[in-house]
């Protein structure tokens, strides 16, 4: 099994979806053309842009769907037949301040949870639990409760993440390093922010998941990378220190025009 995909993706009531996928697939496309595409969802509280494309409440203009379900969707891009598989998951914030993703499962979970308590819930929901970098959110206490979590658990419980907003030409971190001393496997996506014209960086980013495993889905891949029966590396590029600096900008400038609009 081949897979290429983005790993860390979510969606926003500001994005063009259409846009989105289509960037995607011609990012993913250039990075591979003969493999399977796929989309990793985290989708944040409040969000459920796969349970809406899943009962066709949603309605995509430039894409077919194909095949819905509890575990994966499929869409066919109309103007090629060009497929993308997208996965259901969720992004939560665990009590102690540091983001957990529960890849592969439409299970919803509480924020302000332990993160140990977490990883073990996801696990009971068959989804992937994946603890992905963030800026500023893996240092001081909390990077103790990263290194924590690494020492309590082993590589088959849960993945860690890197995204596009780790900067070019930062070294692999400390703790990703020690990581896979212990033999957790990482998986890379784009994690785009929530501003419109985020939807360019989908794919920027991404994982490319090989397995000797030919039947395997794409919803089983992660489940082999804890198993040690699949390996990932990455594909895209980072964002530069200045292209971050920029994307960090916008999305405090969106955040402050949401909380006006909040408040009025």
């Amino acid at each position: 099994m081949n897979l290429i995909a983005d790993a860390h993706l979510h969606l926003y009531s500001c994005y063009n979806l259409d846009w989105a996928f289509s960037y995607l697939l011609h990012k993913l496309k250039a990075a591979n053309m003969q493999a399977i595409f796929a989309g990793f969802l985290a989708e944040r509280v409040g969000c459920n842009f796969y349970a809406q494309m899943q009962t066709g409440n949603l309605v995509l203009h430039d894409f077919r769907l194909e095949h819905a379900d509890r575990s994966q969707l499929t869409l066919k891009r109309k103007s090629d037949g060009c497929q993308l598989t997208l996965l259901p998951g969720r992004q939560i914030v665990a009590a102690e301040g540091i983001e957990v993703l529960a890849l592969c499962t439409d299970a919803l979970f509480a924020e302000g949870i332990p993160a140990a308590e977490l990883i073990k819930l996801i696990r009971e929901q068959n989804g992937v639990p994946v603890l992905p970098w963030s800026p500023g959110k893996w240092f001081f206490q909390r990077g103790k409760v990263i290194d924590g979590l690494l020492r309590q658990f082993t590589g088959q419980d849960f993945l860690l993440g890197d995204v596009s907003l780790r900067p070019k030409g930062w070294s692999l971190p400390l703790l990703m390093r020690k990581a896979r001393r212990f033999g957790y496997k990482i998986i890379y996506g784009s994690d785009p922010l929530p501003f419109s014209g985020e939807e360019e960086k989908f794919g920027m980013y991404g994982s490319h998941i090989i397995s000797p495993e030919e039947e395997l889905a794409p919803d089983e891949m992660l489940g082999a990378l804890l198993a040690g029966k699949a390996e990932a590396a990455s594909f895209g590029r980072r964002s530069t220190p200045l292209e971050l600096f920029r994307r960090l900008r916008y999305n405090a400038a969106a955040r402050r025009q949401q909380s006006a609009f909040s408040n009025t």
